[in-house]
């Protein structure tokens, strides 16, 4: 008798729970394609996680509005700054491998000499670079790294203007170079955008500058370390332990039927790749970010699984100075930890409760709006309320 009861217990506490998931999905889809239907996003895609699994992931809007293709859970984009948490992990997993040290001196893996000219003799560390505290700017004689894929004098009128205006005011001039040269040019005294101005006046690890090249400073420093190519060692060592089937990077990612178009404001932009790639190009979707952020969090509850968990405490912890707010490559705060990321047509966020260990991801095709900010809070909203 007391099995029988107990039986039905446990039968009616699993159905009750499908009932509330159905509910709370269900719920979760009506709100969404309500804002989807009034606000300024042409396509965004949402995903709920914990540390074991996607709760919920699904896409609303158009990933090309022209044609009226769907923004689903599958369809990819590149995910602008959330990509330098790729760098993070990598950064640990090579020294877990023995490869480096988070403080040693960039410049013994440099082919040339990156030194502040306001402190000379002040080293700069990898986790400097990975903190955003290595005193190097962005340099605004080569503002961005984009390269478009057909010649930009070709392009419309308005489109050029949009990225004049907004994203890269020199980017008809743009040339392809190596990554490895296009840094020279900017940090080494002989390159032929430096200037003491790329690098700022607070000496090193004494204040948060946010620099995207520090992201690909790293990427470089983790081949010279490993003698793997960047990209095949976030293939190796994340993507593909992940089942991360569907994700890439922006170079090599243009013939997927699933990439959504991007669209700053109202104007369907062209395909573009950066010579920066580390710091913002790598392309996803929330089902294959959602596994690698249930990972993460995984991670950070003490488990051992791309990373030791060892890795995951140092990683995840603050460095340097406690209002920096910055982990190894991921932002630090005193509930959650994450990132977010904006470039031309994507607009980002990855973030996941300390306490509750559960997170979100948001993914939008469309930047530059009167109203976006407005918009993507009212999606965020939803998605922590749920």
């Amino acid at each position: 008798m007391k099995l029988l009861i107990w039986t039905f217990l446990l039968f009616t506490n699993i159905t009750i729970a499908q009932s509330n998931e159905k509910f709370l999905t269900e719920s979760l889809t009506k709100e969404f394609t309500e804002l989807s239907d009034k606000n300024s996003i042409v396509g965004f895609s949402v995903a709920i996680v914990n540390r074991d699994s996607v709760l919920y992931a699904k896409g609303f809007g158009y990933s090309n509005k022209e044609k009226k293709k769907l923004y689903t859970k599958n369809t990819v984009q590149p995910i602008a700054s959330i990509s330098k948490t790729l760098a993070g992990v990598a950064l640990m997993k090579a020294q877990e491998m023995g490869k480096l040290n988070l403080d040693d001196d960039i410049n013994d893996y440099l082919p040339f000499k990156i030194i502040n000219p306001y402190f000379p003799n002040s080293k700069i560390t990898i986790r400097n670079l990975a903190t955003h505290s290595s005193s190097l700017r962005d340099s605004r004689s080569y503002s961005k790294t984009v390269i478009f894929k057909s010649d930009f004098c070709e392009l419309p009128k308005k489109t050029k203007k949009y990225f004049s205006n907004n994203w890269c005011r020199k980017c008809d001039k743009n040339k392809e170079i190596p990554l490895i040269d296009f840094l020279k040019n900017i940090y080494d005294s002989s390159g032929i955008w430096y200037k003491k101005n790329n690098f700022s006046k607070d000496n090193i690890g004494t204040e948060y500058n946010y620099c995207n090249n520090n992201a690909s400073i790293v990427a470089f420093i983790i081949e010279k370390a490993t003698g793997e190519k960047y990209y095949d060692f976030v293939q190796k060592q994340i993507l593909e332990p992940l089942e991360m089937n569907n994700s890439s990077w922006l170079f090599d990612s243009n013939e997927s039927n699933n990439k959504s178009i991007l669209y700053g404001n109202e104007i369907p932009l062209p395909e573009f790749k950066e010579i920066g790639y580390p710091d913002g190009s790598f392309v996803t979707n929330v089902v294959d970010f959602g596994n690698y952020l249930s990972s993460i969090i995984s991670g950070y509850s003490g488990k051992n699984n791309i990373l030791n968990s060892d890795s995951y405490k140092e990683m995840l912890t603050k460095q340097i100075n406690e209002k920096f707010n910055s982990g190894i490559f991921w932002e630090v705060y005193s509930k959650t930890i994450g990132h977010s990321g904006e470039n031309a047509g994507q607009s980002t966020y990855v973030y996941f409760d300390k306490e509750n260990l559960v997170g979100y991801i948001l993914f939008g095709n469309t930047t530059d709006t009167k109203n976006l900010e407005k918009d993507e809070e009212e999606i965020i909203k939803i998605l922590k309320k749920y």
